[in-house]
């Protein structure tokens, strides 16, 4: 997932950088644009870098915004676009995906409004989460055991922890800071895939793309 990073072009290189090193999804998460037209052009010129690498690009929280700048989906959460009205706004073609809590059948429930994963956290303290509480990996289990849709863990994630997560069974895993305030961001998505694959490993699964 982006973070707020300006100028533009610092933005662009960072995500550039992140895909050469193995990145296999960008999310824009943009919580407090400056403007409107400044939002969109930032996420214009990320959308464009990750089609160049073949890589989807879904924007957060606002459907509409993702309609209206051709993204490839959106991730929703609590008091977002329902993923009812997501899916109807960008067609059956569209990635959806929708934050879960924890709760019973929050996974049951994100499937049948037509999200195609979920994801949960955060499990570590999070600079972007500072507000959210830090939830006992045994709800990951348990979310990973009810969901039939892959499940992605989110908030606090770097290439230390991320083995503990990939060994509970997680598809894949999202980060923010690990990457966008990397000095070099290339070498830190690759750092973060080996230590994800190193875990999958151990729980006997096979690697699954950061």
């Amino acid at each position: 997932m982006t973070s707020p990073r300006r100028p533009i072009a610092g933005l662009v290189a960072t995500v550039s950088a992140a895909l050469e090193g193995g990145v296999s999804l960008v999310q824009f998460r943009e919580k407090h644009p400056p403007s409107e037209d400044e939002r969109d052009a930032a996420a214009r010129a990320v959308a464009e870098v990750c089609r160049s690498h073949g890589v989807p690009f879904l924007v957060n929280d606002d459907a509409e915004f993702a309609r209206r700048i051709h993204a490839d989906g959106v991730h929703v959460g609590r008091g977002d676009t329902p993923p009812e009205t997501a899916r109807e706004l960008l067609g059956p073609k569209a990635l959806v995906g929708m934050t879960v809590y924890g709760g019973e059948r929050e996974e049951e429930a994100a499937r049948e409004a037509g999200a195609d994963y979920v994801a949960v956290g955060p499990f570590f303290p999070s600079a972007t989460k500072p507000e959210e509480p830090v939830l006992p990996l045994l709800i990951l289990d348990h979310v990973v055991r009810r969901s039939a849709l892959p499940v992605f863990a989110i908030g606090g994630i770097n290439a230390e922890n991320a083995p503990v997560l990939a060994r509970h069974g997680v598809s894949g895993i999202a980060v923010v800071s690990a990457i966008m305030g990397a000095t070099d961001p290339r070498k830190a998505a690759e750092a973060l895939r080996r230590a994800f694959d190193r875990g999958r490993g151990e729980r006997g699964g096979e690697p699954t793309p950061v």
